[in-house]
C-alpha cells in the first residue's frame, strides 16, 4: 500500500485548496401536478449542446426535471460563457435540454484600497489601506429543463 507523506504545511494547504476548488453538483428532482410551462425568451449560451439561460427562460414549451446546486470556490463567470463540468454531467444524466441559472449565493470580491486622513484635538493622523481578492464558496443553482416541442 502506497502512502503519501506531506512534508510541508504549504503542500498540505495547496492540496486542500485544490480539493475545495473541485466543487460538487447535486440534483434534486422537481415534483408537481402541472409541469408544462411556456417561456417568454431571454439570453442564453450553449455548452456541449445544452442551452444555459442566464436571463429569462426559453421561448418555447418545457417541463422542469429538477434542480442542480453547484458548490464551488471559483468565481462566477460574469460573461456567462462557461459552466462547471459537474453541472453538465448531472444535466446529461437526467437527459436535460436546458438549464436556467436561478440563484447565485456567496461572495467574490476584488481588490480594494483606501486612504483616511483625520484630525482632532491636539493631533492629526494619516492612514493607508489596501485589500486583496477574497473568494468564498459560491453556490449556483440551476433549474433543469426538458423541451416539449
Amino acid at each position: 500500500m502506497m502512502t503519501l507523506r506531506l512534508r510541508s504545511p504549504l503542500v498540505a494547504l495547496c492540496c486542500a485548496f485544490l480539493l475545495a476548488a473541485c466543487g460538487t453538483a447535486s440534483f434534486y428532482p422537481h415534483e408537481s401536478r402541472e409541469n408544462v410551462y411556456q417561456g417568454k425568451g431571454g439570453s442564453r449560451f450553449v455548452v456541449e449542446g445544452i442551452d444555459v439561460w442566464f436571463n429569462g427562460d426559453p421561448p418555447r414549451k418545457y417541463s422542469i426535471l429538477g434542480y442542480i446546486e453547484d458548490n464551488t470556490s471559483v468565481g462566477v463567470d460574469d460573461r456567462h460563457q462557461s459552466i462547471a463540468s459537474a453541472v453538465l454531467r448531472k444535466a446529461r444524466e437526467v437527459s436535460a435540454d436546458a438549464l436556467i441559472e436561478t440563484v447565485v449565493a456567496g461572495r467574490y470580491s476584488g481588490p480594494s484600497s483606501g486612504v483616511v486622513i483625520g484630525g482632532g484635538t491636539g493631533g492629526m493622523g494619516v492612514g493607508f489601506g489596501f485589500g486583496f481578492p477574497v473568494s468564498e464558496p459560491v453556490s449556483i443553482k440551476y433549474t433543469v429543463l426538458r423541451y416539449l416541442d
